[in-house]
């Protein structure tokens, strides 16, 4: 997977901007403020579907624009690719794949893997369990882009339950088993997938944590379900079972909140360093640390797909590190496929780069 060029109108600060990349280590150079982390925000967008930065794509549009537009040229294995995506103030999205004309943004993803470092991801070791679930299905879905279709449609499904829930005292129970029916065989596909998604990290993970801190602290991760127990079942009749269970648990509950309490969408990801949560013990540099062990366990997985080797955007991530995991991080990177990285100054990045992009006053140019 090779990107060859960016193309940006009205996005953030750029109004009008193009960048031809190399097919190696591509360095963005320039001070705070010069739209460094614009730029692989909007390759996040354009191939993941969605802004690291923003839940809000109208809030994407340039001060004063009326609709921003992203395009991306890249190749697969020799063969072309074009996406593009925008959206205008009042949320109204268009999207096109290899000239295809859309509306969801969800369509873009599974043609182009990325994997993205970025300082937002303290957010995603100390905050809340939604950022945490979202990790897990946009890994998921880029390994699986399917997953999306089922993930879709357990959303509208829970809306569906919650209407119906908060309408009535006493909600027909003929609509609500027709619901319930249908969320339970729709959560079970998606507990199959982030249960297996997770066995698969725990490895990497812990490895590339101790690389990367050089100390003895041991990591595991732990899928904290919404089930009234700790260990769930892994597939099958058995894990479509627990869900039937627990819902016949909630129902008067259910009834009472007008709300429904359990599912995919109330789960977590529970990430463990020396068998405490992360989330309430660890300090500033080891939540980093394990946010980046994470972030390149993605890659590793990822980059096992044939033909599909992630591009890696690394958002000013070695100012934020001490010399020592600078350099241990460096050794770690990937030097085979294709990086965009931003930066300050050169003398953060502790290796050489293949072409250098200097950015300044609103305007790009390559570093001759």
């Amino acid at each position: 997977m090779l990107v060859q060029r960016l193309h940006l109108t009205d996005f953030r600060s750029w109004g009008e901007v193009q960048l031809d990349a190399h097919s190696g280590a591509n360095l963005l150079l320039g001070p705070n403020g010069a739209g460094k982390s614009n730029l692989l925000e909007a390759l996040h967008l354009v191939a993941l579907g969605f802004s690291p930065r923003s839940r809000s794509e109208k809030d994407l549009v340039r001060w004063g624009a009326e609709r921003f537009f992203v395009r991306l040229e890249a190749s697969r294995a020799g063969i072309p690719l074009e996406l593009a995506a925008s959206c205008d103030l009042a949320g109204r999205k268009e999207t096109r794949v290899d000239g295809v004309a859309g509306r969801l943004f969800s369509r873009l993803v599974g043609r182009l893997s990325v994997v993205g470092l970025y300082p937002e991801d303290l957010h995603f070791i100390r905050g809340g369990p939604e950022a945490r679930r979202s990790f897990l299905d946009a890994l998921a879905c880029q390994l699986d882009p399917p997953l999306l279709e089922t993930l879709r449609d357990h959303a509208q499904v829970v809306r569906q339950r919650n209407a119906l829930l908060k309408d009535s005292d006493t909600p027909d129970p003929v609509v609500l088993d027709v619901l319930d029916q249908q969320m339970t065989e729709i959560a079970s596909r998606i507990l199959e997938s982030r249960m297996d998604l997770v066995e698969r990290l725990v490895e990497p993970v812990a490895r590339l944590h101790r690389i990367l801190s050089d100390d003895s602290e041991s990591v595991d991760l732990w899928y904290r379900g919404s089930y009234g127990e700790e260990d769930l079942p892994r597939r099958g009749p058995d894990l479509l079972e627990r869900l039937r269970r627990r819902r016949d648990a909630l129902r008067r509950a259910e009834t009472s909140a007008r709300t429904t309490l359990f599912g995919p969408h109330r789960d977590d990801l529970a990430i463990l360093l020396s068998g405490k949560p992360s989330r309430e013990t660890a300090s500033q540099g080891q939540a980093r640390t394990l946010a980046i062990a994470l972030r390149l366990a993605s890659a590793e997985l990822l980059a096992k797909q044939p033909d599909r080797p992630p591009v890696l955007l690394l958002d000013d991530v070695f100012a934020e590190l001490d010399g020592p995991r600078r350099q241990r991080l460096a050794k770690l990177l990937p030097r085979t496929g294709q990086s965009f990285l931003c930066s300050p100054h050169r003398a953060d990045l502790p290796f050489e780069v293949d072409r250098t992009f200097l950015l300044e006053s609103g305007r790009l140019r390559e570093a001759l």
